[in-house]
């Protein structure tokens, strides 16, 4: 938002940041459609800024020069300029189509580009506010607004306008009453909320601390943002008031569960007990039960099959952002640990499967990779049946899905997999089995749990991209081997604190649902 001398101009980024903290755009994506648009025999007519103008002039300039681009009833009006006093908004195209209005026979509906693969909600409602914006500008409201999506498809995806009018109009009204409403001020006051943006946010480590001062809900592991705001609705705004609260909290609350209700809280104590404590502690959660008093199967600590001497440990390296012709993200590294392997140096044998093609990952690469990690499995499962692949969270079991169907290749092994329950995602049972004094249950969160010390120092798996990226902007030489060296370093650490996740290293400490003293017994320790 602006102040400027009539008041509080708002643009659809802070519309947008209303609903979700982000709104973000792709200016490569954007020149590459305005280009497929001219080549198609379209006159394109950009609106450029005038940098020596003050910036109303600017503003005022650039939506002169959209309506005369309009009026002349060019096929493009490329970076249009919307603005009505009130709300401002930079439309990346409008296109010409042969419905009258007041310009004449034509007029125009908004296209945005979005490097997203699929449309947002996020997407759609500033389409509809630019949308709004050219119905005045026109005397006429378009009909459809439109998206050119990213990814490899290059999907382009329409919407009727008059099917979001109403819902955007509601949201408008409660952005303008609770931000541009007359008496508050400039910029407007506001709280950090956790969203997904976080992840990627140069303001996240300011926010955390501002958590960390407030003794915040947010720091709760598992609190959903709906959780939050109803917890905050009945009184509740800190982690040590859900944990130790003044007065008893309702048995439900609404949008939270009674049984959700108690496992926040709990997490909430346990945090708060190993806060106080100086040091990161943990207990068994109690296992659920059936209707008849019977364990539920399944379920906890009780996912955990008997171990075997062929018990494998997995985790895979992606690249969500690698883009190609061919393909929309991809996995370049599939790491195994296998344990009844020995190196050299007696440490488990670590399987590193590259998909590099010369100087940089392909397609063909990842299929090449993805084939020796199943090839490996299938050998080791014949030599050993009752062997499992351990892996933490649903990632890898999504990607090797994935990744037969991409490629039509070894589809009948990884239905075998799957069949034979031969992947055991060691998150789930920590989820269910396990609470730990951690505002994450990520496996690095986890690991003071059972004193692992990683060799390389990367943050998280986020940080891992960032190097691969890294790699590929990288020439030739001895740097681009080092960073290939710490991203498999890394990867290896994750299989091998793998071998030895909490859930596993702390039965003998929390104890286990009995069925068997066979299942207290744990893979041997790297």
């Amino acid at each position: 938002m602006q102040a400027t001398r009539g008041g509080i101009t708002s643009s659809a980024t802070d519309l947008i940041g209303f609903l979700e903290c982000v709104h973000l755009a792709n200016l490569e994506h954007e020149d590459r459609f305005r280009c497929q648009l001219a080549a198609g025999g379209l006159s394109v007519v950009e609106i450029e800024s005038d940098h020596e103008l003050p910036p109303a002039g600017r503003i005022v300039h650039g939506r002169d020069a959209t309506l005369a681009a309009m009026r002349a009833g060019a096929d493009v009006v490329y970076q249009a300029v919307l603005f009505d006093g009130r709300r401002l908004g930079y439309a990346d195209f409008l296109r010409r189509v042969e419905q009258p209005s007041q310009l004449g026979d034509w007029s125009y509906e908004v296209w945005d580009t979005k490097l997203a693969r699929q449309a947002k909600a996020s997407a759609v409602i500033q389409l509809s506010m630019y949308s709004d914006m050219l119905a005045a500008m026109q005397g006429r409201a378009p009909e459809w607004m439109h998206l050119a999506l990213g990814g490899v498809a290059r999907e382009t995806v329409s919407f009727r306008v008059s099917d979001y009018a109403a819902f955007y109009r509601s949201v408008a009204a409660e952005f303008e009453t609770t931000v541009i409403a007359n008496g508050v001020p400039f910029p407007v006051p506001t709280l950090p909320e956790p969203v997904e943006h976080c992840g990627v946010c140069r303001w996240a480590l300011e926010c955390r601390a501002q958590w960390r001062a407030t003794d915040d809900l947010s720091l709760v592991a598992g609190l959903t943002s709906r959780q939050r705001r109803d917890l905050h609705a009945v009184g509740v705004s800190t982690r040590t008031a859900l944990a130790e609260p003044p007065t008893p909290l309702p048995d439900r609350i609404e949008g939270v569960g009674r049984d959700s209700l108690a496992r926040v809280q709990a997490q909430a104590a346990i945090q708060v007990r190993g806060e106080r404590q100086g040091s990161i502690i943990s207990e068994r959660i109690p296992h659920p039960r059936d209707l008849e008093g019977g364990l539920v199967p399944s379920h906890g600590l009780l996912m955990l099959p008997e171990p075997s001497p062929g018990d494998l440990f997995f985790d895979i390296e992606g690249d969500p952002f690698f883009g190609s012709d061919e393909v929309d993200g991809i996995d370049y590294l599939f790491g195994v640990i296998e344990p009844s392997d020995r190196e050299p140096e007696g440490q488990p044998r670590f399987h590193a499967f590259w998909g590099i093609d010369g100087e940089t990952v392909t397609p063909n690469g990842e299929r090449r990779a993805f084939e020796e990690f199943i090839d490996l499995v299938m050998d080791r499962l014949r030599q050993d049946p009752d062997l499992h692949i351990y892996h933490y969270a649903p990632y890898e079991t999504t990607a090797v899905k994935r990744l037969a169907g991409r490629h039509g290749t070894r589809e009948e092994e990884v239905d075998e997999l799957l069949r034979g329950g031969v992947f055991v995602d060691l998150y789930r049972a920590i989820w269910q089995g396990i609470r730990g004094s951690v505002e994450s249950y990520s496996i690095k969160r986890l690991e003071p749990l059972y004193g692992y010390e990683r060799e390389i120092d990367l943050r998280d798996a986020g940080d891992s991209i960032v190097e691969f990226e890294t790699w590929l902007e990288l020439g030739e030489g001895d740097q681009r081997d080092a960073v290939l060296e710490e991203i498999e370093g890394y990867n290896r650490d994750d299989c091998v604190s793998t071998l030895n996740p909490p859930i596993l290293a702390l039965l003998s400490k929390c104890g286990r649902p009995s069925r068997s003293r066979a299942h207290c017994r744990t893979p041997k320790h790297v």
